[in-house]
Formats: structure tokens, C-alpha cells, sequence
């Protein structure tokens, strides 16, 4: 009998802690227990959307099922990855961009294509294994419902327009599986658009990635500006009729990386209706720690390119071999409460209604200190609340500002798709 207790005990304790496990897990050193309570309320009553996360990648590569990790048991940052069905629980998320990640070594190599097509079956896979949690979802009144039905509303973004291959048709078909954002460009300068830190030869946009973008418009696909270069962004304000995104950026004014929005653009992005999703990634929201990762890297390649070698075979091997070696070379770490410092900035030039959060879980080598994975989101809204934002204003950057460009969107392709007209002739350049 005394057994039966313990068991019964302890089986109601586990199922208690992992109801209330966001509070044990998350709450910071020394927060106002009233107030994080209030966020944690704030947290779970609104719609949360999140921009970016890189997690398809590893369902590919990896093999990586969603629902395999155990309930509770976090570790730290990236191990082994920052996304699964027990964080995104803890998380709060409702609407969760799966990015279908296409790397700029496929303009070399080609393959572009199928890799997105690899990415985009793989998300929709895990909505299949996993119908209790997650659910397929391509409009705003899709997450408003997943919402409801306490579900992930899991959309897709291609991060890389290289994956349409220079072809309309391609990227019609894209939008007909799910696809609902593309950003242009990553690392690399392709045929049709420039990317932030590689040699131009566009000029910005060519009149192909225009033409990109008007077709974006037409089918509600959301234009993505994270990774282009400022005069692309410019070029897409120029274009573009719907709302626009960044779906992972930063402020410039805060950190002058090329990888963030510098104020003109931000101001544009206001007009045109758009949203700036604040990256979690450290060295875009910080210039110290950007500049001790780049020393760090530079110090310890020749270190690290002996770790490939050796284990070439054995990628795993490998990734604990690095993580061994960079917890032997720490750097300094931006704190999780400088994404708020971005949000602010943001909230200052552009206002308030044009901000959103767009983490790049599990496209970020590191998380901010303070942050283990999407189980510690709840960490921005209790920061937003310290420093006196409004619930409202809280709700709009968690995810009402995406809802309402998203809305807008899908608005515009309607009347945009009224507008046809000529031969309807499919349109393609030949890769050079």
C-alpha cells in the first residue's frame, strides 16, 4: 500500500511539474514573482508566431523526430537541438515557420529544388506522426484555429529564392505545397538578387527578381528581406504592394551587422505594413560578442579543420568534439534581454505595430545567455513587461503585428489575382 502511494505521488508530482514547468524552467535570477507570473499569463493568452527555425534540417540529415526527446529533460543550449514537441509546449508558440533552408552551395553543385522539396516533406511528415500537436497550416485564420485547438500551426518559408531555380512555375508550386514566404536570397549573390555580404551583380534586384516579387504578391507568398542586400530591401519597398518581412533581423541601430535593417529601411517597412522578426542569434544583437565569435573562429580553424578531418565520417563525433572546444574557449554572450533591445529600437523608429520576433532556433549556433531553447521564450515577454510595455503591445510583437501583415497579404493576392492579364505564358531564365 505504502508503495502504491509513492508511485501515485510521485506520477502526480512529474504530471504537476510538467504542467508548471514553464515557470521552474524559464524564470530568471532574481525576476519579481508577481510580474513573471502577469507575463506568464500574458504569454499563454496570446498568439504567438515565430518567423524562423531551421529544425527541418535535421528532420532530413539527422533523422530527427520531433516527439523523440523526453518530457522535461532540457539541457543546454543545442543539445541537442533547440526544437521539440515537449519545448514547443513549454514554448507557448502557436504559428512556427519551418524553414526549408536551400544552401547557396547548390548554385554549384545544383539540387537546389529537390533539397527544398527533401525540407518541405519532412515538415509535412512530422505533422502527420504528430496530429495531436501539430497541424499544417497556410493563412492566418489557420493559426487563429490552431490557436483554439491548443495545436502548433506548423507553415513553411523557403530561405534561399536560388530554390525556384530562375523559374515562375517553380515558385507557383511552392505556394501550392505550403509554402508561404521565400526569402530572397541567403548568403550568397545569385542570379536575380543580392545578398548582404557577398559582391553585388544586380545592382539590387534584377528585373527577373522583380518580376519575383510582383508574382509573391499575386499568390500571397510573404517577401522576405532577411540575408539581401540594403539596396534589394530598398528594391523590394519599391516593388512590392503587400506587406513585407524580415523574418530573422535585427536592428542596425543597435548592431551594424549587414545582417540587420538599418532605420530608413525600418521607417519604409512602416509604411508598406510590414514586420521586422527580431533573430535570437547573439552576434547579430551584439557587436562584442560578433566580434569575439570572429576572433574565436579565426584562432581556432586550423583546431577545428583537424576535428572535420578526423572525424569526416562521423558528423556526430564531430559536433561534440567542437562543442568540447568552444566550452574550452568561452566568449562573451549577449544576454536574452538585449532581443528586447531590438524591439525597442525598432518600437522607436518604426513603431510598435512592425515588430515581431523571428528566433532561428536551430539555425544559430548559440542561443542569448539565459536561453536554452524555445522552452525559455517566455523570457522576452517577461522583459517586455519589466520595462513597461502593455499587454497589448506585448500581444502585438509575440505574434498580432505578423497576423495582421499575413492578413494583408493574402488580401492583396486576391485583388492582385483579379488583375490577369496577356498570354499567361510561364516565364524562366536559364541559370548561368
Amino acid at each position: 500500500m505504502k508503495q502504491k502511494l509513492i508511485s501515485t505521488f510521485l506520477l502526480l508530482t512529474f504530471i504537476f511539474s510538467f504542467l508548471g514547468q514553464t515557470t521552474a524552467q524559464t524564470m530568471p535570477k532574481d525576476a519579481d514573482q508577481a510580474l513573471w507570473q502577469k507575463a506568464l499569463k500574458i504569454h499563454r493568452k496570446a498568439i504567438i508566431v515565430d518567423g524562423h527555425n531551421d529544425i527541418p534540417s535535421p528532420m532530413v540529415d539527422d533523422d530527427f523526430d520531433l516527439g523523440t526527446s523526453s518530457v522535461g529533460k532540457f539541457h543546454k543550449d543545442g543539445d541537442p537541438f533547440h526544437t521539440d514537441l515537449a519545448r514547443f509546449k513549454q514554448s507557448g508558440i502557436t504559428g512556427e515557420f519551418f524553414s526549408i533552408y536551400v544552401s547557396g552551395a547548390t548554385l554549384k553543385t545544383g539540387g537546389a529544388m529537390r533539397r527544398a522539396m527533401d525540407l518541405i516533406d519532412a515538415t509535412y511528415r512530422e505533422t502527420e506522426k504528430h496530429p495531436n500537436e501539430l497541424m499544417p497550416c497556410t493563412t492566418a485564420a489557420d493559426i487563429r484555429r490552431a490557436k483554439k485547438q491548443n495545436k502548433v500551426c506548423a507553415l513553411m518559408g523557403i530561405e534561399g529564392g536560388y530554390a525556384i531555380e530562375n523559374s515562375l512555375s517553380a515558385l507557383r508550386e511552392f505556394y501550392r505545397l505550403g509554402v508561404r514566404y521565400m526569402t530572397l536570397t541567403h548568403n550568397v549573390t545569385h542570379d536575380w538578387a543580392d545578398a548582404h555580404h557577398d559582391e553585388p551583380k544586380n545592382n539590387g534586384l534584377s528585373d527577373f527578381g522583380k518580376e519575383v516579387v510582383r508574382e509573391m504578391n499575386r499568390l500571397g507568398m510573404l517577401v522576405d528581406i532577411s540575408h539581401v542586400s540594403v539596396k534589394v530591401m530598398s528594391d523590394v519597398l519599391d516593388v512590392s504592394t503587400a506587406p513585407i518581412i524580415a523574418s530573422h533581423s535585427g536592428a542596425r541601430g543597435v548592431n551594424d551587422h549587414t545582417r540587420n535593417v538599418p532605420d530608413d529601411i525600418l521607417k519604409r517597412v512602416a509604411k508598406n505594413g510590414g514586420v521586422i522578426m527580431i533573430n535570437f542569434y547573439p552576434s547579430f544583437l551584439d557587436a562584442r560578442t560578433n566580434t569575439e565569435e570572429n576572433d574565436r573562429a579565426k584562432r581556432l580553424k586550423p583546431q577545428l579543420d583537424a576535428l572535420k578531418e578526423q572525424y569526416k565520417d562521423n558528423q556526430g563525433a564531430y559536433n561534440e568534439a567542437e562543442r568540447k572546444l568552444l566550452a574550452e574557449n568561452l566568449i562573451y554572450i549577449a544576454p536574452y534581454t538585449r532581443i528586447v533591445d531590438h524591439i525597442d529600437h525598432i518600437k522607436q523608429v518604426a513603431g510598435i505595430d512592425y515588430v515581431g520576433i523571428g528566433s532561428d532556433f536551430d539555425g544559430v549556433p548559440f542561443l542569448p545567455a539565459g536561453m536554452n531553447g524555445m522552452e525559455d521564450l517566455a523570457l522576452v515577454t517577461y522583459e517586455m513587461l519589466r520595462r513597461g510595455y502593455s499587454e497589448k503591445d506585448i500581444s502585438k510583437v509575440l505574434g498580432e503585428n505578423f497576423m495582421q501583415a499575413f492578413a494583408q497579404a493574402e488580401k492583396v493576392a486576391r485583388i492582385e489575382s483579379r488583375k490577369i492579364s496577356g498570354d499567361g505564358s510561364l516565364k524562366r531564365i536559364n541559370l548561368k
